[in-house]
């Protein structure tokens, strides 16, 4: 059998959306929840079908929205829905999302009695007056126990997401953070810098002057700071945003970014199988519809050509600690990727910006707040 990765998602908020999310994501139909689990679990059956046991999943990923908040149950019943229709390997990691408020005992209980092993927890900031500009519907102190309770509950592998350039934060801020993250034993953290989506709240505010964030220069201060911290209490850093105690990498992340199958279920969800690229309908109620009539619900599909996937390799394998294999990019897609970027590769190994080792491309530790233009060069 072949890995495969699966991801979930829920579409479901509690209260209101963040100020800055652009994800495909729904306040205002909770009563909706069963009617979409059930939409669910019938396009598990169908895509089982479809790949016929060809697959085990290596990893299982549960994504919103906020997949904490729907109600206690469903989460299980779409669990025992992939484990009727799936292989599901031994070792599998099997992550959800959480958010402090809607993160209680009741819930990790389910969670644990259904193999979930992985918590995937969004805090964002310990500053309250951050979290109020963000539109989060916790604290500091919500989101504090609620790290300390998964931790009771006996969740070792627990994620925390906090977000660096957020109006009112500076470098203190973020430091104290990653410290407690840090001193609290959190395996796994993600420190994402703010982009400011069109059509959300926040960039509406910015763009007309009401709000003002920190700048590019501020923001990659913080994001030094945080790496700083985070590396003196042994964590490394194995993608750019992303940092892990020894053995807690997140294995499903390192799908995308390695350029490995995976499929996606739910509305906006999208998967990558055999080399092509699909996507469900962003419609809620066509997506119900669709499945509960037992029909897929596709609306995008694309073949992506060889120079789109070699494109694709380089740009994710020069964000991690893995680092850009050329010999493999040779060898699936042709040429020679050292000698025809040879002057380019020449000019960035002299200034420090990437090191080469056994055929292999690195971004050097200090070089990361130029990635792009590295990959820019490179590609």
């Amino acid at each position: 059998m072949k890995d495969l990765s699966l991801y979930i998602h829920i579409p479901f908020c509690s209260g209101h959306k963040c100020n800055y999310c652009s994800f495909v994501s729904f306040c205002n139909k909770t009563n909706d929840m069963e009617t979409y689990v059930k939409a669910l679990c019938e396009e598990i059956k169908i895509r089982s079908k479809e790949l016929a046991g060809e697959y085990s999943l290596a990893t299982i990923y549960f994504g919103g929205g906020t997949p904490s908040c729907i109600e206690t149950g469903l989460i299980a019943r779409i669990m025992l829905a992939i484990k009727a229709n799936f292989s599901i390997a031994r070792n599998a990691e099997i992550t959800i999302e959480c958010n402090p408020e809607s993160l209680t005992r009741e819930k990790l209980e389910e969670y644990k009695l259904v193999g979930i092993n992985r918590l995937s927890i969004g805090v964002q900031s310990f500053n309250n007056n951050v979290l109020d500009f963000i539109g989060r519907s916790h604290n500091a102190k919500v989101a504090k126990n609620a790290i300390i309770l998964a931790g009771q509950m006996g969740f070792d592998n627990i994620s925390v997401d906090m977000m660096l350039g957020l109006p009112a934060q500076d470098t203190v801020d973020v430091e104290k953070m990653a410290k407690w993250l840090a001193k609290h034993n959190v395996k796994h953290i993600s420190a994402y810098s703010l982009i400011l989506e069109k059509g959300t709240p926040m960039k509406e505010l910015v763009d007309e002057g009401r709000l003002s964030v920190p700048s590019d220069d501020e923001t990659v201060d913080m994001y030094n700071s945080v790496f700083a911290v985070l590396k003196k209490y042994g964590y490394q850093r194995y993608e750019v945003s992303n940092f892990a105690q020894p053995d807690y990498e997140c294995k499903h992340n390192i799908v995308y970014w390695t350029g490995k199958e995976y499929l996606g279920l739910g509305v906006s969800a999208h998967s990558f199988m055999g080399g092509k690229r699909f996507s469900n309908t962003e419609d809620f109620d066509k997506y119900i519809s669709s499945l509960l009539e037992k029909n897929l619900a596709v609306e995008n599909t694309e073949i992506l050509s060889p120079s789109q996937r070699r494109e694709e390799e380089i740009m994710l394998s020069l964000r991690t600690k893995f680092g850009l294999d050329t010999r493999r990019l040779d060898r699936l897609y042709g040429g020679n990727f050292l000698k025809d970027k040879e002057k380019e590769i020449d000019f960035l190994a002299k200034n420090g910006f990437i090191k080469i080792d056994d055929g292999k491309i690195y971004v050097c530790e200090n070089a990361y707040y130029v990635l792009s233009a590295i990959i820019s060069k490179l590609i």
